[in-house]
């Protein structure tokens, strides 16, 4: 580093006030110089010191300045305790005044607020405030600063300690920074937390903002006054040493910048320029320029220099790869020699190797060595085991210990200093003195060898690779060419500053200068290009070179050397040049060239940088037929029609009398005009050829056909589809023929075609055509070409593809082994279209019945999922009624498989019907509106637990939701017992807390109520007429007699019905025509054995049992004259009626169910209430005529099945039995039409031991 002087100035004392310059500042962009000298303020400009203001609002001298960062105002403070606001054109707006003198100001760089110092206060001013806001301090202060980010300001004490406030100047800390004044203070602009502190002791001293000690403290020569940060990365130091020195920001002493003739009060970085701005005690002020000098070296393509003064920095300059090395010093020089650098610090040279590795590109260095001397040069370079220093005249070499080991006395100054390689500790020096000479020292000789003895002097040097030759550049900028064996000049320019040798390439040299690369190959003209800076590498197609302090490369295009090279037929010279970096396409000129000069190992070489396997492979022809002794006429016709030039390559071929190879080169390009023009030309020249057939029989077939084929293949070739069909066709060649057709999609074409094949020898081609037919979406084509080979498969399968399901049904009719062909598809188009129960009877046409109960099985679980319980009912209905249809025998010789299926539809059906119940419960639970009323609600919830006790619930049925809806009904309805029930359960139950809640308030409500139920509400059995309790633990059924509550799957109900069965021998058909014979006389009897009994058994208080009454002896006459009423009163007894008792009972009072399998037995029920009229639905469930009705218009379909309406009154399922009119044929209202799926899963129930066992004995005549 060095300074330049731009300009000094030295005011005259006025008004009797001594001239000192305490403070200085600048404007923020760099143009004005603001310094308080004396009493006044004085603007300088800071290009060339020109005066520009003198600002005298001051009575006494001015101590500090400072100017806003904005640049709209600067403040200017001093002995007379006053603080003044300047605009930037030097007019004062503002005054206010301290206790004291005004000792430092500073503005805030971001919020201009302005903070000023004195002994015993500091103030902080902003525009925005009306008054300056004070603080006292307990020392005074010296000296202040702001963080870059304005949230922390420091304040330098007399009594040594620093202050540290934020911006509303409250205190976040303080500490003691030493025993004497902190007299100048500084942030660092990098590093925020980092503060740097000058003491009247002469120490440096570093903290961070809370006082803790960072770097180790400098002692300097003087004491610092001043303290300012350059560039960001280093501290100017000025004092009373009258020196400005230079440090890093850590602290490490780098240089002493100037010395001025008095103390240095204040010295101030110009913004965005490398100058300084010095004040010093007796008034003077100087602008000096600050120049960093260019700390580097250069060794092929590894670059070394200093960075930030201390770190050292090694480039790769291929790969941009960097390595920094902190050498926490002063770095004055730097030197480069293949694996080794070295570095010059103040006290110490310090010597790194490069890490032995196999890859050239490795960057790890490690230290080597270090000479711990003080050594001083003005050059400095680095070999195997020496270094080299040069002071003026004088060279000096030592060791890596620091030894002393040679001095040579040049007879001038030498001016460039290299080192040009050779054996390890016997390196050759290349020397360049200010006299001209060049001179070749070794380091193991003592003596200097002269080169050249040159006119001017020297600047700049280079050495070929083979040392024959030495370019330089002289003190005139001229560079110089030499033959070192001749001495001759072999090359001299103008305008040049540097020069280099291509490592790579030593006919190839570059030197810059005026603003211009100069590229020189050969004898060849010069190559110019754009080029700011110095030359100082030149390795294959990258020059490196300097641009002020920076490295750069340039690619250099080596193409037109290249190019020169082959225009004088110099193959090998031009490869040397494109190894060092051409482009593809320059690769494939120069192996077209070497080829065509038969230079095969150019050639090849090219062809593999390229990549060319075809190249590679007609070299190796080429070089294979030299060998076996080929023309090279005949291999130069081979290279040029492999290049294309089929004109010269026929030509050669003639030469060569092989006038067949020049014919079959156009014949096989189906170039018929030119072969024709070479056939006339050498018959006209009477050239033979070779190899020509001889006579024989033309015309032939055979001939005409193959004839025809080519010149088919021609027109294909050239596009002519139509004609090459045409021919393809005539040739017989109808693969082909239909390949273009297909092509060009000329459908009706193809069809002819088709018409015109035997469909007996051509059958691969006529499905050819069918497959392209399908393809193209020709459907009546494609049936035309199966109808023709009769193909009832295909058609089937284009049907199917197509989506034509009535024309494959129609050709099912006399096919019915090919059904899975069709429904499968037509199955999985149903389910595309969402029609999932055709999809399912599709699948079972097809052969595949699991596949529709898997479909079905799946939606009835994503009902669930979803909670859509109503059709999870409705697809378990559906998976029942699957299973059933799967019963194949009848119920007396059932096999093992027909009763798994009655299991597999018992158990669907009974899961069904939970489900059915559970979606009323579970819409009132969660839907704030009701479908159903109260008592339905009230005996689905029963139904449901009734169902479920004893195992565990279908999946998703959520046992709390019904016994909350069970809860709060039964407790509306007056069943208290029930309640009490159903609260306990929930109780035990882990429920959300408002539930929860609920459930314990109301079960404290209970208390209150009575232990039993309401009288109305208990069921009473319609087969025995004993009450039950509301609900029975152990299933759905009578606690008496045993018999199953057959319920209204509208409202839950109990209905008055009884089943009975038929003895033996009485088949369903004359069981209905005995039905009514003698009704009449007995229907009296009947009614009142019914009411009868239940009056007389409520007036004495006996429910559930057998009674006989002594004074009814008519009417217990009569009950036991009926036989159904007899068999009634014994529980856990199926009821069977005799042909007498049919004959008593009218038709309207017998109902039937058929189940949908006519395998499967017809059940019989009595109806016990005339008033009540009830039918059988679609699915097997009883219902209340006007409640079925009902359901019926608001749904459109049957409850549970969901049958539509028009199916259901298609049947006519009028089953009413309110009047004695209804037909036997009324009667059968379980008359099933095809589409009704509809059975009752009687057993399901929970029963005990014995009643299960009754049951199941009651099953077997109904098959199940």
């Amino acid at each position: 580093m060095r300074t330049v002087l731009a300009w000094q100035e030295s005011p005259p004392e006025k008004d009797g006030i001594r001239n000192v310059c305490y403070d200085m500042c600048f404007k923020p962009d760099g143009t004005q110089l603001i310094a308080g000298v004396g009493a006044r303020v004085l603007i300088y400009d800071a290009s060339d010191g020109e005066l520009l203001h003198v600002l005298k609002g001051h009575k006494d001298s001015v101590y500090a300045v400072a100017y806003a960062f904005n640049g709209k105002r600067f403040a200017s403070g001093g002995a007379d305790k006053t603080v003044i606001i300047w605009t930037s054109k030097a007019e004062g707006i503002l005054k206010y005044a301290h206790n004291d003198s005004i000792q430092c100001l500073a503005y805030n760089p971001v919020t201009q607020q302005l903070a000023s110092g004195t002994a015993t206060d500091f103030g902080l001013w902003s525009p925005e405030q009306k008054s300056v806001a004070k603080h006292k301090v307990n020392s005074k202060v010296i000296c202040m600063s702001w963080t870059s980010d304005g949230m922390l300001l420091a304040l330098g004490l007399f009594d040594g300690s620093v202050s540290v406030r934020d911006k509303a100047g409250n205190e976040k800390h303080k500490f003691t920074a030493s025993s004497s004044p902190v007299w100048s203070i500084l942030w660092s602009p990098q590093d925020q937390a980092l503060l740097c502190v000058g003491c009247l002791n002469g120490q440096l001293k570093f903290f961070d903002n809370t006082g803790q000690p960072k770097f180790k403290e400098r002692q300097l020569d003087g004491d610092p006054l001043s303290l300012a940060s350059f560039n960001g990365e280093y501290i100017l130091l000025g004092g009373t040493d009258k020196c400005v020195h230079c440090l890093t920001r850590e602290g490490i002493y780098l240089t002493k910048v100037t010395q001025r003739d008095s103390w240095i009060w204040v010295v101030k970085p110009r913004p965005k320029a490398n100058f300084i701005a010095v004040g010093c005690e007796d008034g003077s002020l100087a602008m000096l320029q600050l120049v960093f000098a260019t700390v580097h070296g250069l060794y092929g393509d590894r670059y070394v220099y200093r960075d930030l003064m201390t770190d050292v920095i090694i480039q790769h300059l291929i790969t941009e790869q960097r390595v920094r090395i902190k050498c926490r010093d002063y770095v004055k020089k730097v030197a480069v020699y293949k694996d080794r650098v070295a570095v010059q610090l103040p006290t110490r040279v310090e010597l790194y190797q490069l890490e032995p590795s196999a890859d050239e590109l490795d960057m790890q260095y490690r230290s080597a060595a270090k000479i711990n001397q003080k050594l001083e040069c003005d050059l400095l370079v680095v070999a195997s085991s020496h270094i080299i220093l040069c002071q003026d005249k004088r060279l000096q070499l030592y060791n890596y210990e620091g030894t002393l080991v040679r001095e040579w006395l040049m007879d001038a100054v030498v001016r460039y200093l290299k080192v040009a390689g050779g054996p390890a500790s016997k390196e050759g020096l290349l020397v360049g003195l200010k006299n001209g000479a060049v001179l070749k020292i070794f380091m193991d000789n003592a003596f200097p060898i002269p080169l050249i003895k040159h006119s001017s002097g020297i600047r700049c040097l280079d050495l070929g690779s083979t040392r024959r030759k030495l370019a330089l550049v002289d003190e005139t900028n001229t560079v110089v060419v030499y033959d070192l064996h001749t001495k001759e000049v072999l090359f001299e320019d103008k305008g040049a500053n540097s020069v280099a040798w291509n490592s790579h390439y030593e006919d190839m040299l570059c030197f810059g200068g005026n603003g211009q690369l100069v590229i020189k190959t050969g004898d060849f003209p010069l190559h110019v290009q754009k080029m700011q800076g110095f030359v100082v590498g030149f390795k294959g197609c990258k020059v490196f070179c300097l641009q002020y302090v920076s490295m750069g490369t340039i690619d250099v295009p080596q193409s037109s050397s290249m190019n020169r090279y082959l225009e004088k037929g110099d193959v090998q010279a031009a490869y040397q040049v494109a190894c060092l970096g051409i482009t593809d396409s320059d690769w494939r000129v120069l192996a077209l060239a070497a080829l065509q000069g038969l230079q095969l190992e150019v050639a090849q070489a090219a062809f593999i940088r390229l990549r060319d396997v075809r190249a590679v492979e007609l070299v190796n022809r080429v070089a294979n037929g030299l060998a076996a002794g080929t023309p090279k006429g005949l291999l130069l016709a081979e290279v040029a029609a492999w290049e294309g030039k089929f004109d010269e390559a026929a030509r050669l071929f003639v030469s060569e009398g092989r006038i067949d190879k020049a014919l079959e080169l156009f014949t096989s390009m189906r170039m018929f005009d030119e072969a024709k023009h070479w056939a006339e030309e050498a018959a006209r020249n009477g050239t033979l050829v070779k190899g020509a057939a001889g006579g024989g029989a033309a015309g032939g077939a055979a001939a005409v056909t193959e004839l025809i084929g080519r010149q088919a293949e021609w027109s294909e070739e050239i596009a002519n589809y139509e004609a090459a069909a045409e021919m393809y066709i005539k040739a017989k060649k109808y693969d082909r023929a239909i390949a273009l057709l297909v092509k060009n999609s000329w459908w009706d074409r193809l069809l002819k075609l088709v018409r015109l094949l035997d469909k007996a020898a051509d059958v691969k081609h006529i499905q050819a055509a069918v497959t392209a037919f399908r393809r193209a979406g020709q459907y009546d084509a494609a049936k035309e070409c199966l109808l023709k080979l009769e193909d009832i498969v295909g058609l089937l399968q284009l049907n199917v593809d197509e989506q034509r399901w009535d024309d494959a049904f129609l050709l099912l009719a006399g096919h019915s082994n090919l059904k899975p062909q069709v429904y499968i598809p037509y199955a999985k188009w149903l389910l595309s279209k969402d029609r999932f129960a055709d999809a399912c009877a599709a699948y079972s046409q097809g052969g595949r019945p699991e596949l529709g109960l898997a479909i079905l099985q799946q939606l009835a679980d994503n009902a669930v999922s979803e909670s859509r319980f109503a059709d999870a009912a409705h697809g378990y209905y559906k998976l029942a009624m699957e299973a059933l249809q799967g019963i194949q025998s009848p119920s007396t010789g059932m096999t093992d498989i027909d009763r798994q299926a009655l299991q597999t539809f018992s158990t669907h059906y009974d899961t069904a019907e939970m489900y059915y119940a559970y979606s009323m419960i579970h819409t009132a639970a969660h839907q704030p509106f009701r479908t159903v009323d109260d008592a339905t609600l009230f005996n689905a919830a029963r139904f449901l637990l009734m169902r479920v006790s004893g195992r565990d619930p279908p999946k998703g049925i959520v046992l709390s939701n019904t016994l909350l809806v069970l809860a709060r009904q039964a407790r509306a309805q007056g069943a208290h017992k029930l309640a009490r029930f159903a609260y306990s359960k929930l109780q035990a139950l882990a429920l959300p807390l408002a539930v929860a809640a609920e459930v314990e308030l109301s079960s404290l409500v209970m208390r209150a109520k009575p232990f039993t139920d309401a009288d109305a509400l208990l069921p009473i059995c319609y087969r025995c007429q004993a009450t039950n309790a509301l609900l029975n633990t152990q299933g759905d059924f009578c606690t008496n007699c045993g018999a199953p509550f057959l319920r209204s799957f509208s409202t839950f109900e109990i209905l008055p019905l009884v089943e009975f069965e038929l003895e033996s021998g009485i088949s369903d058909a004359e069981a209905l025509s005995l039905l009514g014979e003698d009704a009449a006389g007995f229907a009296a009897t009947a009614a009142a054995v019914v009411r009868g009994g239940r009056e007389l058994g409520a007036a004495h208080g006996v429910h559930g049992a057998n009674v006989l009454l002594l004074e009814h002896e008519g009417a217990s006459s009569n009950t036991h004259e009926d036989s159904f009423a007899a068999q009634a009163q014994v529980p856990h007894t199926p009821i069977h009626l005799g042909r007498a008792a049919l004959r008593r009972l009218r038709v309207s009072e017998v109902l039937q169910r058929r189940w949908p399998n006519p395998l499967l037995p017809v059940q019989w029920f009595r109806v016990l209430d005339d008033e009540q009229p009830l039918l059988v639905g679609p699915c097997g469930h009883f219902f209340e005529a006007d409640e079925f009705e009902m359901a019926m218009l608001e749904h459109a379909y049957a409850p549970f099945s969901r049958v539509p309406v028009s199916q259901e009154r298609s049947v006519a399922l009028d089953c009413s039995q309110g009047s004695n009119q209804g037909s036997k044929q009324h009667m059968q209202g379980s008359s099933w039409h095809q589409g009704a799926q509809a059975a009752h899963g009687v057993g399901s129930h929970s029963k005990s031991s014995n009643q299960q066992q009754q049951q199941q004995q009651s099953w077997p005549s109904l098959g199940m």
